[in-house]
């Protein structure tokens, strides 16, 4: 019995030591939370749908002419299926509107704030970086 309940004991301890490594969330360190917030408009490339964090790669037209690639994370599934949004929802080939916080090495993307479908419709994925 004591046996038993040593083995138990350790079982439990090791549950609850591996528990915050199981809910383990990356950083925003990558974004700059405090800069202005950014907006682009491109063509989508790729929609991901996946947790911990969905993200958008889109083409955008530059100021002077050329095409870059924007990578963009945005807020985990289960907040944006609460907010009526699905994995259809965004299809490559349609043209968005990104509002976000940039990346701190100034290269395109960013952390989504909000995404504008052509449709109009507006989808806020709020503080995406503690979803």
């Amino acid at each position: 019995m004591k046996e038993a309940l040593r083995n138990f004991g350790l079982a439990v301890g090791l549950a609850l030591a591996s528990t915050p490594l199981a809910l383990a969330h990356h950083s925003a360190v990558a974004f700059d939370l405090n800069a202005p917030e950014v907006s682009v408009t491109g063509k989508v490339t790729q929609f991901i749908w996946r947790s911990p964090h969905t993200s958008i790669n889109m083409e955008v037209v530059n100021d002077k002419g050329a095409t870059e690639l924007w990578k963009w994370e945005g807020g985990g599934t289960v907040a944006l299926v609460k907010s009526g949004v699905t994995r259809e929802t965004i299809k490559p080939g349609q043209t968005v509107t990104v509002t976000g916080n940039p990346l701190r090495d100034g290269s395109p993307g960013g952390l989504m704030r909000a995404i504008k479908l052509e449709n109009g419709t507006f989808i806020e994925f709020g503080d995406a970086a503690t979803q």
